[in-house]
């Protein structure tokens, strides 16, 4: 039979910590509803006194803010696209965009590669294990 270490809660104590935790959150959301009411009213004060200061750039800024709640960002990253193809032998990889590699395309040619796909035959190279 186990005995519960005297740091272990019994269940009426994890019963009386979940309460005081959820008490905890419904505390936290009110705070937070009310934080918005007072962002709110902050905003409209700002846009009454200053509005008619801005430009159409800023405007339409301002507009597609309230419309969608975001900003517009870049378009596109240009970081770098991880891994999905490699080539187990060479560790040559390749993001599965694009022309097939020089390298994938001399590895399909290869009894390597035959003896692969006769292993896996629903997959064209094997995928990068990172």
């Amino acid at each position: 039979m186990r005995q519960d270490s005297p740091a272990s809660p019994t269940a009426a104590a994890r019963a009386e910590l979940l309460e005081e935790l959820r008490k905890l959150e419904q505390e936290e959301a009110q705070l937070k509803y009310a934080q918005t009411l007072e962002a709110f009213d902050q905003v409209i004060e700002v846009l009454t006194q200053f509005g008619n200061r801005f430009n159409a750039k800023q405007k339409s800024q301002i507009a597609s803010l309230a419309m969608t709640g975001k900003t517009k960002g870049p378009l596109s990253s240009t970081g770098e696209v991880v891994a999905k193809y490699w080539i187990p032998h060479s560790g040559e990889t390749w993001s599965g965009r694009g022309r097939t590699p020089k390298a994938f395309k001399a590895w399909e040619g290869t009894s390597s590669y035959k003896e692969w796909k006769a292993n896996h035959p629903d997959k064209r190279f094997p995928l990068y294990p990172g």
